[in-house]
């Protein structure tokens, strides 16, 4: 994602298995796909590191928010260009809460009593 034409994402780690079957896709993307995507994204570092029985994961950093990693397992190439595109045009920022838990103005109709009666009671009116 672009923030005032700064690129917030700087660091791009993919991590696989060389010989795992949940790896092939990763494997596929990193053949086929990872050259075209670093010409097209110079401000962005990119490392591919080589572990041996693991699932692969995509591990993004972040100029001001931290990381955000993916998991890669099982995914078709195409599937892996995807989730490499949302990490490079997302940014991790976490949701934040702006509501406060209760309120801290009183109520105008009073506070709440266990076992408050009313004064009179109740009528039912009945339509026929």
């Amino acid at each position: 994602m672009c923030s005032r034409g700064v690129w917030q994402m700087k660091h791009l780690l993919i991590r696989f298995c060389n010989t795992g079957g949940s790896s092939a896709g990763t494997r596929d993307y990193l053949e086929r796909f990872l050259v075209p995507f670093a010409t097209a994204n110079p401000q962005i570092q990119i490392s591919v590191e080589r572990v041996w029985g693991r699932h692969p994961i995509a591990r993004a950093t972040y100029l001001q928010d931290g990381e955000k990693t993916l998991s890669l397992r099982g995914l078709s190439a195409e599937m892996v260009v995807k989730q490499i595109k949302y990490l490079r045009d997302c940014r991790p920022i976490r949701l934040r809460k702006f509501d406060k838990p209760f309120r801290t103005s009183p109520s105008i109709q009073g506070e709440w009593e266990q076992g408050q009666s009313l004064a009179r009671p109740h009528r039912t009116i009945l339509c026929e």
